[in-house]
């Protein structure tokens, strides 16, 4: 298991977003990176490192559509680039 993928069952992150990221509540990881989302503001955005990172960092910047507002975190920058390193490897 990497590091990434233990801080996501370890902060809670795997019981919206799926134990191997299918989905669920939140939006699936599998597949997500390099994909092109709707935000909820009716704009698209290509899922890149950085969108990733914004989204675990800043739940609330960029809401993506058909889904509520992921819960404020207290990871720190490590740990989310951790957690965005796991979920780009869910190809």
């Amino acid at each position: 298991m990497t590091q990434g993928e233990q801080l996501a069952l370890d902060s809670g992150c795997t019981a919206c977003h799926g134990s191997n990221g299918e989905g669920g509540v939140g939006p699936g990881w599998q597949g997500l990176y390099q994909s092109e989302v709707t935000l909820e503001d009716g704009s698209t955005v290509v899922v890149d490192e950085a969108y990733l990172f914004e989204a675990i960092r800043d739940p609330s910047a960029k809401t993506r559509d058909g889904y509520g507002v992921m819960p404020a975190n207290s990871l720190d920058d490590a740990e989310v680039q951790a957690i965005v390193d796991f979920i780009i490897t869910l190809k």
